[in-house]
């Protein structure tokens, strides 16, 4: 575990994020909670997990099509568009960084190579 993260957490925090994280339905609806800030509002759909790739960048172009918005300029759009993806790895960033709690070890005992 990043020890960043240990620094500042009390050990009830940490027993309760571990906690969160080894719940995987409650982690992936905060993580569709909080990631619909960022994606197009509607993408997300019930009994799917959130995806951070999906493509919000339709949305940003489409402005500049849409009235009020024709001055947009290409740099402005491209502006926009670094800070939705900017935004998006920071947030993904922090869950990767909570599924860091996890207790389960992977075993490489019993996979062996097919081809030796």
């Amino acid at each position: 575990m990043d020890n960043k993260i240990k620094d500042y957490l009390s050990e009830v925090e940490h027993t309760e994020v571990k906690k969160f994280v080894a719940n995987k339905v409650m982690f992936e609806a905060v993580r569709k909670v909080l990631m619909e800030s960022v994606y197009l509002h509607g993408t997300l759909k019930e009994g799917k997990p959130a995806n951070a790739m999906t493509n919000y960048t339709f949305f940003l172009a489409s402005r500049k099509k849409s009235p009020g918005f024709t001055n947009l300029t290409n740099e402005q759009i491209g502006a926009d568009l670094v800070a939705v993806w900017e935004g998006t790895n920071l947030v993904e960033g922090g869950f990767k960084d909570l599924e860091k709690f996890t207790d389960t070890k992977v075993s490489s005992e019993g996979k062996k190579n097919p081809g030796r």
